[in-house]
Parts: C-alpha cells; structure tokens; sequence
C-alpha cells in the first residue's frame, strides 16, 4: 500500500483495492485509519492515483523476542 501511494501508482479506489487484495470497503477503512494516525492521503482525480499530500509516510517497526527488528510500510 505504502509502495503504491508513494509511487501515485494506485489508480482508482477500485483499481487500488484489487491490487492489494483487499475489498473497496476495506481500502477506504484502511485511508481513514491512516488519516486518523495524521498521515495526508489525498486522491488526484487527474492522476487517478492516491498520493501522500505533506510527504510524510508510516512506518512500522517489529521486534522479535531476539531483538531483531525490522522497519515495513504500513500494511
């Protein structure tokens, strides 16, 4: 999801949620808990491609019992 808007490679709502795997609905409840979280998603009607508005991006790290971590995209 992450690769895709920073690339404003996501095309339409439908388009986006078909490449992620996931429902329309789905997609739109995973934007609006992103935007709740203070990240800028908006949509370009003339890219038809959904894109960060300020740059900013979501990072997730895990950690493992071990202590190894790893930093992904959100989802």
């Amino acid at each position: 999801m992450d690769s895709l808007i920073s690339r404003m490679a996501t095309g339409t709502p439908d388009e986006f949620a078909e490449k992620i795997g996931i429902k329309r609905s789905t997609l739109f409840q995973s934007l609006q808990e992103m935007r709740e979280m203070g990240v800028d998603i908006k949509y370009s009607n003339i890219r038809q491609s959904y894109y960060y508005g300020d740059g900013r991006r979501i990072k997730i790290r895990l950690e493992a019992s071990d202590g190894v971590a790893k930093e992904v995209g959100y989802p």
